[in-house]
């Protein structure tokens, strides 16, 4: 009990020095921010808009396609509508996290920087990568607008969606970002991952469709949480803690996956500099 009480202590004063370092670090945060989206995009002829045409084009290619191969969900959405909000959260993970777990091979040049927090490194591209989602969210409005679908003040609640993702993806690249740089090879699996999580997440089909206890199991899925966060703010008009299993199990499993990724990273600091 004393041992797990210090290394609580110990977790906890760590927790806080990353954020003061955080503070600290903000302006160059920003500035590496707006250099990765500018090494992202700026090298093509249409820059910008590259980040935003590629994800809308797949939106409503989907959209067309399942609007008259599905016109309607089990509930009283169109099918087509109900697929753009999953694939809307679903692309904001899903780049964040490849694009998170590559930052620290990416800017391996900080390493010469004895005083930069490497930890930071990840955030800065899930910063990166949510500047291009507020930008597609927005260009949905009129989507959604026109399929009888108004904002209302739950959409607000987008804010903390963003949130806990953004602080899973946190925890998360903490793991990978470290151990690619030793096991180059995690790129390939985290692909197969995602395209995995695509298919056991309510993005295309709907959780009525499964038994209770399947549907329980299900939910423990981190991603769930996140996907149908976004459709009870956007469709379903709920308060995000309506569905308090999903709630109360995504910030266990994403508390837990942090610690992890606070120990991983810490272990595998010391030897960056040998490997990149």
């Amino acid at each position: 009990m004393i041992v797990l009480f210090i290394k609580t202590k110990v977790l906890v004063s760590e927790g806080i020095a990353f954020l003061s370092d955080i503070y600290k670090n903000r302006r160059i945060i920003l500035e590496l921010t707006r250099r990765e989206f500018k090494i992202t995009y700026g090298t093509n002829y249409l820059g910008l808009a590259w980040s935003v045409v590629e994800p809308m084009t797949m939106m409503l290619i989907l959209l067309l396609v399942f609007t008259y191969l599905r016109p309607h969900t089990s509930n009283e959405y169109p099918f087509a509508i109900y697929l753009l909000t999953g694939v809307i959260a679903y692309d904001f993970f899903n780049k964040s996290f490849t694009q998170a777990t590559r930052s620290i091979k990416f800017h391996s040049f900080l390493l010469k920087q004895g005083n930069f927090r490497m930890a930071i490194l990840p955030m800065i591209n899930i910063f990166s990568t949510l500047q291009t989602h507020l930008i597609i969210l927005a260009l949905s409005i009129p989507i959604f607008i026109f399929s009888g679908i108004y904002p209302t003040l739950y959409w607000l609640q987008l804010v903390y969606f963003i949130f806990a993702a953004s602080v899973l993806l946190v925890g998360i690249s903490w793991i990978t970002s470290s151990m690619i740089l030793f096991i180059w090879d995690i790129q390939y699996i985290i692909n197969i991952l995602m395209r995995t999580a695509f298919f056991l997440t309510p993005i295309f089909w709907d959780m009525s469709m499964f038994p209770p206890k399947i549907a329980l199991l299900l939910k423990l899925n981190p991603l769930f949480h996140i996907i149908e966060g976004y459709r009870m703010c956007i469709l379903y008009h709920r308060p995000f803690w309506s569905d308090m299993y999903s709630f109360v199990s995504f910030w266990i499993i994403t508390i837990v996956i942090l610690i992890t990724g606070v120990i991983v990273f810490k272990r595998l600091r010391p030897h960056f500099a040998d490997v990149v």
